[in-house]
């Protein structure tokens, strides 16, 4: 015979955010016939399909399905938003998202959106080599999910950080092999757009300042290249060659026979010659040499005395030749005795010449104003030397006194006038005057 327990309820418990009752043992125990057991089961069987009917209606969960631009309410007693989508034959992309709300205390519905993923073309060369899927990914999110991966020089657009939108693309622009061959050997190195100059300092490659590039240096590569790097090595070699001076000796007026002095010192000369040999990675390819005069030479000029004496007069008229001191051509000579005298500063002659040394006065009857003469003492004792004619006084129209030589202005002179006295010379006549 069945034995039935009695279960009585006694309060609510919650399961998965849902309300159910709770039964407790009674302790009574029932014992009761087959038949009876048998309709007692068909009238409870009866009571729990209803109470299960009316208990679904009474703890479903409404749940609003928004998935893209589609939206619909359905019922569920299911807290687990996959587990509603099952429900629901609603199927999920691998990269789809979803936000559910939840159900929560004072809210009708929850919300259950759908985020689907789009699809993300990557390009290289203009070409889709790739395709990510994308709900709010970075460009690097979305080439790491594609795959693709970039090297340190390639470039992509958008930036990295870009998160895209529906219909964008990501293009891959990819860095290109250049060689670079220097000092015997070629360097391989990423370029994109890069000028000649980057890309050496990407290779560690420095110029020196002589060196050759086979391109500008800033000049940009546009595609795969290769670029050549000469060394070049300028060695220059300096020699120096003296040039010796010459000796020329001249004959001087105002020198006594016997004395000398350097008119003009002699200078060595130097020339100076520059080799300069280039040397392009090693081999010789030009030799220059230039010639430059770097110290001129200047020839010695040691002047030899041709006078007696030493002339008071210190003209040296260079177109008067002397030999054993006195001149070689002539016009004429007039001999007697020779006085001499002063003037003050700036005292005009009788010709309109101004009183100087050198000038001297004659009777022009006998020597013409203007005339070039050379007077030297009768015993080569005395020398006045280099004259012109130009002033004339009592003695010398009375004829009593062929010259007075002049001495000069200051008070030197007037002794040196004295000290002159009254000498017995020779004038030469060496060019005759036109008055």
């Amino acid at each position: 015979m069945p034995v039935w327990v009695l279960l009585k309820p006694t309060d609510m418990m919650t399961k998965g955010g849902y309300m159910f009752p709770r039964f407790r043992n009674t302790g009574l125990t029932i014992r009761i016939s087959k038949n009876a057991a048998l309709k007692i089961l068909l009238i409870f069987g009866s009571i729990f399909g209803v109470f299960l009917m009316t208990g679904l209606l009474y703890f479903r969960n409404d749940v609003e399905i928004i998935d893209e631009n589609e939206k619909r309410i359905v019922y569920t007693v299911s807290a687990d938003p996959y587990e509603i989508l099952r429900e629901n034959h609603i199927t999920l992309g691998t990269y789809d998202r979803i936000d559910f709300t939840g159900f929560e205390e004072n809210v009708a519905t929850a919300t259950l959106t759908i985020e689907r993923a789009f699809d993300v073309d990557i390009l290289e060369g203009g070409k889709k080599t790739a395709t990510a899927h994308s709900v709010d990914a970075t460009v690097a999110q979305l080439l790491e999910q594609a795959g693709v991966e970039l090297g340190e020089y390639d470039k992509v657009s958008p930036a990295k950080t870009a998160v895209l939108k529906e219909g964008q693309k990501i293009a891959v622009t990819r860095a290109y092999d250049v060689k670079i061959t220097a000092d015997g050997k070629t360097t391989t190195v990423k370029c994109l757009d890069n000028t000649v100059s980057e890309l050496l300092k990407r290779a560690k490659i420095t110029l020196g300042k002589n060196d050759m590039v086979s391109e500008e240096l800033e000049s940009k590569i546009t595609g795969p290249a290769e670029i050549k790097v000469s060394r070049v090595e300028i060695k220059t070699e300096k020699q120096d060659k003296i040039i010796p001076y010459q000796t020329s000796t001249v004959t001087s007026n105002i020198l006594a026979i016997g004395q000398s002095e350097v008119r003009t010192k002699g200078v060595n000369g130097k020339i100076r010659t520059t080799t300069t040999t280039t040397y392009i990675d090693g081999v010789k390819t030009d030799v220059k040499k230039t010639t430059k005069v770097v110290t001129k030479k200047v020839d010695e000029v040691i002047a030899e005395g041709a006078a007696i004496v030493t002339p008071y007069c210190k003209i040296d008229d260079t177109s008067i030749v002397l030999r054993n001191g006195r001149p070689v051509d002539y016009e004429y000579v007039v001999s007697g005795k020779a006085t001499a005298y002063t003037a003050p500063e700036g005292a005009y002659t009788a010709s309109g010449r101004m009183a100087e040394i050198g000038t001297v006065a004659v009777n022009p009857n006998v020597i013409p104003y203007g005339s070039k003469l050379y007077i030297v003492g009768q015993y080569d004792n005395i020398c006045y030397g280099y004259a012109i004619a130009a002033d004339t006084g009592d003695g010398m129209m009375a004829g009593t006194i062929p010259v007075d030589v002049y001495m000069g202005s200051t008070e030197e002179h007037y002794d040196d006038a004295c000290a002159w006295g009254l000498q017995y010379v020779d004038i030469y006549v060496v060019e005759v005057g036109n008055g």
